[in-house]
């Protein structure tokens, strides 16, 4: 994904900053328009006018076919040291809410994102379940159709040491007996979701992710998407993530 990847700051060489979210949109789609296989990505201060004060942004510039295109996005920041130290928290605590992760390769990304499409035209909600022992369901049920689901078994799982795969073990015969024994003996995590909100997320699959990693927090209040995009990274052990946070359906009100 990056070719040189360079970045100094006085924030322990970290930097982030906030933009608008129609602007870069406007920017990417503009570069995707042209048919750019590589763009250069600056942090810049620049001047509007003679009377105006330098401001930063976020510099786009691609060459394609002698043609050079360049686009500034407007930064809302840069955030200061305690900010960008407040981000990484929020995403560490994340990863570390969530006890194990389920591992799916782009076959299995692609057919859980047409499971998804199909249960939105029968409800509004869908139920997921996870296991330890690498086994994935979700299914729904509205209107004239009583049922509609999903199984994954043999996932990975990560951390490996969460893995409690027993080859050994006797399973139920049918999938509806599987988790039906799985809900009884209480071996994995439910949650009800939003099959909107899960459509919402499933759209990090038009962004090519080498794997998806997702997951039940602890509380069971939230269902964590994290897309991985290490297969596109130049030097091997780099990898680029997109995380996506679903709140889980309260019952009482609707949505948590």
């Amino acid at each position: 994904m990056f070719e040189r990847y360079r970045i100094s700051s006085a924030c322990d060489d970290k930097i982030a900053v906030k933009l608008e979210p129609s602007a870069l949109a406007g920017t990417v789609r503009g570069m995707i328009a042209l048919e750019a296989t590589r763009a250069e990505c600056r942090l810049i201060k620049r001047r509007r006018s003679a009377a105006s004060a330098s401001a930063p942004y976020v510099n786009f510039k691609t060459t394609e076919s002698s043609v050079e295109v360049e686009r500034d996005v407007p930064v809302v920041g840069p955030l200061k040291g305690e900010e960008v130290r407040a981000c990484e928290a929020a995403v560490e605590a994340s990863v570390r809410d969530v006890g194990y992760w389920l591992e799916c390769d782009r076959f299995a990304l692609e057919s859980l994102r047409e499971c998804v499409e199909r249960f939105a035209r029968v409800s509004d909600v869908v139920e997921v379940t996870t296991t330890r022992q690498g086994a994935l369901y979700m299914n729904a049920s509205g209107g004239s159709v009583r049922a509609l689901g999903m199984e994954y078994r043999g996932l990975r799982v990560l951390p490996e040491e969460a893995d409690e795969y027993d080859e050994g073990a006797p399973e139920a015969g049918g999938v509806a007996a599987r988790l039906a024994e799985i809900k009884s003996a209480a071996i994995g995590t439910s949650v009800t979701l939003s099959v909107k909100h899960l459509q919402r997320g499933f759209l990090g699959c038009a962004s090519h992710p080498s794997t998806l990693l997702l997951g039940i927090s602890h509380n069971a209040n939230f269902f964590e998407l994290v897309f991985r995009y290490g297969a596109q990274t130049e030097r091997e052990g780099d990898s680029v993530g997109f995380m996506v946070r679903i709140p889980v359906v309260d019952a009482a009100d609707g949505i948590e």
